[in-house]
C-alpha cells in the first residue's frame, strides 16, 4: 500500500515487525519517572504477551500534532479510514540535527499542504536506553543499528484520499530529497487503536477494558456510568466531584477602603497598576440582596438591627458603592468603597474601619474567575451541593431578590441565583435601558457566597464589553512594565499572546 522511494530501505527482519505500540504521554519528567517506578506489576507480566519491548522516549516538544481532522480523540476499536504508524531511520553519513531539521522544517511543512491529509503527528526520538536489563523471556534491548530516530502518524479519510496523496504535488515534493536524509522507513497500518487515558482520565476502556466499554457504549447502558458503580467495580471509593475544571483561576481581589483617593493613587502611581473598570453610585434591591443577604438573614434571625452588624444601606439609596477595578497584569485589584449617597466624599468611606492585621480572617474578599461557557445560576448551585455533600455547611451563596429567611432563599427560582450587568428577557434587568446604560461592566456577573471560615468569596464571569476592559488595561501594563502576561481564553482553555 505504501509506495517505494528509490534509494530508501523497506527490508527487515520478521523480528523487527512491530505488533502494536503503546503511547503513553506526562505532564511533566517527575510524572514519568514515578510512572516507571511503580511499573514493576507490568514488567512482570510482559512475559505473558511479549518477546520483545522497546521504549522510545521523546523530550518536551518533540512529539507534536500539526493536524488531526478524525473526529474523536479516544478511539475504541477499528480504526476509520487508513492511518499509518511510520517508523524512520536517519542515514549513516547526517548527523542527528540535520535530519531532525529536514523532518520539520521542509518534509513536514510539505505535507500539511495537502488537502487529502487527515491527521498528521511527527515524533523525534531519543536514543534507546539500553541499560533497562531484560527480563525473561522479554528483551528490551535494541542495537544501535536497529533503533528509529523519527517516526510520523498520518491518516487518510479512505482509500481515495490516499492515493490522491501519494499521486499529488506534495508528495513529490516532501518525498524527492527523502534518501538524502532517511536510510529505512518501516510504514505499520494501524488496524485498531484503544484509548485507556485521555486528558488525564480514565476513559470508559480504562475503567472497564475495550470490550466492556464497547458494549457499554453500544447498548447504551448509562447505569454503568454511575459514581457508585465505576467505584465498586475499580475497587475504590466513590471519588467526590469536584468543581475545578468549571474555574480559570483567581481573577481579583477586592479591598474595602477608607479613602478611595488615595488608595487609587497608591495601587497606580505608586504601584504602576492600569484602571480597567471605573463604576459609581451602585445601590438597589438587587446590589443589596447580592452583597449582604447573609448578613442580613443572620440579623433577622437573631432579632437585631442591620446596623449592628456594619451593613450599608444601598437598598434605600442612603448609601452608594464606588468601584474600581485595577489591573497587574496576572491578576486585579478591586477597590471598594461605600459612602454617603448625597456626596461625592472620595476621602472618608460611611462603613466602620476593621483592625488591618491578619488576626480577622475576612478583612478582603477572593474572586475565582469562572469559565465563559459555564452557567453561573447552575454553578452556584453546585457550588452549594458540593459543599454540604463534604459537611461544609456554611457555605451559602446569596440570591439577587430579597427573601426573609433561609428557607425562603433556598426556594428562589435558579435564574435570581448571580446578578448580571447585561439586558436579558425574564430578569431583574428586563426592564433596563439598552445595554450601553451598563456601562464599562457590561458583561460581569457575578455571586457572592461565604468561605468555610467565614471568609467572603466571590465567583464572576467577565464577558463582552468588559472583557476587552479587562484585555486591554493588561496589555497598557504589559507595556508600562517589560511583562508578558497572556490573556486567557476561557471559552477554549487557549492561551492568546497580547
Amino acid at each position: 500500500m505504501w509506495p517505494r522511494v528509490p534509494g530508501i530501505d523497506y527490508t527487515y527482519q520478521p523480528e523487527d515487525q512491530c505488533d502494536g505500540i503503546a503511547e503513553l504521554t506526562f505532564e511533566t519528567e517527575s510524572d514519568r519517572q514515578a510512572f516507571f517506578q511503580s511499573s514493576d506489576p507490568l514488567i512482570a507480566d510482559e512475559h505473558n504477551l511479549f518477546n520483545k519491548a522497546v521504549g522510545y522516549n521523546t523530550n518536551y516538544g518533540n512529539s507534536q500534532t500539526f493536524i488531526d481532522g478524525i473526529p474523536t480523540g479516544e478511539p475504541n476499536g477499528k480504526v476509520d479510514g487508513l492511518k499509518f504508524h511510520v517508523m524512520v531511520k536517519k542515514a549513516d553519513d547526517v548527523n542527528l540535527a540535520a535530519f531532525c531539521q529536514y523532518l520539520t522544517g521542509y518534509f513536514t511543512p510539505t505535507i500539511l499542504q495537502s488537502d487529502a491529509v487527515l491527521k498528521f503527528r511527527l515524533h523525534l526520538f531519543d536514543e534507546i536506553d539500553n541499560s533497562r536489563p531484560n527480563i525473561t523471556g522479554v528483551s528490551h534491548l535494541e542495537p544501535l543499528e536497529k533503533q528509529y530516530q523519527a517516526a510520523f502518524e498520518i491518516a487518510f479519510e479512505n482509500p481515495l484520499k490516499m492515493e490522491a496523496f501519494f499521486a499529488s504535488p506534495e508528495y513529490a515534493a516532501a518525498f524527492k530529497d527523502l534518501a538524502k536524509y532517511v536510510k529505512q522507513i518501516l510504514p505499520l497500518l494501524e488496524r485498531s487503536a484503544y484509548t485507556f487515558v485521555y486528558n488525564g482520565k480514565l476513559t470508559l476502556a480504562g475503567q472497564w477494558s475495550y470490550n466492556v466499554a464497547d458494549l457499554i457504549v453500544k447498548v447504551g447502558a448509562t447505569n454503568q456510568l454511575k459514581l457508585d458503580i465505576v467505584s465498586l467495580m475499580n475497587g475504590k471509593e466513590a471519588v467526590k466531584p469536584r468543581l475545578g475544571h468549571y474555574l480559570q483561576g483567581v481573577q481579583h481581589i477586592g479591598v474595602t477602603v477608607q479613602d478611595m483617593e488615595k488608595s487609587l493613587e497608591f495601587y497606580t502611581e505608586v504601584l504602576g497598576g492600569k484602571i480597567v473598570v471605573v463604576e459609581n453610585n451602585l445601590m438597589g434591591d438587587a446590589m443589596q440582596n447580592t452583597l449582604f443577604q447573609k448578613e442580613e438573614l443572620d440579623a433577622l434571625a437573631q432579632g437585631v438591627d442591620l446596623k449592628s452588624f456594619g451593613i450599608p444601606s444601598l437598598r434605600d439609596a442612603k448609601e452608594a458603592l464606588d468601584i474600581k477595578f485595577i489591573s497587574f497584569g496576572n491578576t486585579c485589584i478591586e477597590l471598594i468603597y461605600f459612602r454617603d449617597a448625597a456626596t461625592q466624599n472620595p476621602h472618608n468611606s460611611s462603613v466602620a474601619r476593621i483592625p488591618s492585621h491578619i488576626g480577622h480572617v475576612n478583612a478582603m474578599h477572593l474572586s475565582f474567575h469562572v469559565k465563559d461557557d459555564v452557567d453561573l445560576n447552575v454553578f452556584a448551585n453546585m457550588l452549594e451541593d458540593e459543599c454540604q455533600i463534604r459537611g461544609i455547611k456554611n457555605v451559602v451563596c446569596n440570591r439577587v431578590i430579597r427573601v426573609k429567611s433561609e428557607e425562603e432563599r433556598r426556594k428562589v427560582a435558579l435564574k435570581y441565583n448571580y446578578s448580571k450587568f447585561w439586558q436579558e428577557p425574564d430578569s431583574l434587568n428586563a426592564d433596563r435601558q439598552p445595554e450601553e446604560d451598563f456601562g464599562e461592566l457590561e458583561g460581569w456577573a457575578l455571586f457572592y457566597c461565604k468561605g468555610p471560615n467565614g471568609e467572603q468569596l466571590e465567583f464572576n464571569q467577565a464577558t463582552r464589553t468588559v472583557k476587552q476592559h479587562f484585555a486591554n488595561a493588561q496589555k497598557e501594563y504589559n507595556m508600562a512594565n517589560n511583562t508578558h502576561f497572556a490573556v486567557l481564553n476561557s471559552q477554549y482553555s487557549q492561551q492568546i499572546e497580547i
